[in-house]
């Protein structure tokens, strides 16, 4: 097996890493730095996108600079258009509603529904609920 030393930086770190039929040794005191010094990382990062004009400097919305609709962006940070080209547009003023406090459930059939119980020899006791399927309603 073929081993290969790799230098990290001064100290005195030590590990191996295997791939597949070849190890290599990693010691902090053994090879030189390497000659990029981590450039081909960093360029790897886009740039940040520009603050838009409705956030202010400290990171506040201004709502009355927001606009209306937004357009979707997708995992791979371009817009997502649907089948005919258009972008996909996200409102940005959707009020959410207040709910209540939890109430607890009502006890007895609900409407539609059809409950019996029944005790076996061995004192079991076995509730059948008949339901009628439903289909939620469409938004």
């Amino acid at each position: 097996m073929k081993k290969t030393r790799v230098s990290l930086a001064g100290g005195a770190v030590a590990g191996v890493l295997l791939l597949g039929a070849l190890a290599v040794n990693a010691s902090a005191d053994e090879a030189p730095p390497s000659a990029d010094s981590g450039q081909a990382e960093k360029a790897a990062v886009p740039p940040a996108p520009p603050t838009p004009e409705w956030v202010n400097a400290d990171g506040t919305v201004d709502e009355s600079k927001m606009p209306e609709e937004l357009p979707l962006i997708g995992a791979d940070g371009k817009v997502v258009e649907d089948a005919n080209g258009k972008p996909l547009m996200v409102k940005t003023r959707v009020k959410i509603a207040q709910s209540g406090a939890p109430q607890a459930p009502v006890a007895g059939p609900r409407a539609g529904e059809k409950r019996s119980t029944s005790t076996d020899a061995e004192g079991r006791k076995t509730e059948t609920v008949e339901v009628e399927p439903s289909v939620p309603p469409a938004h």
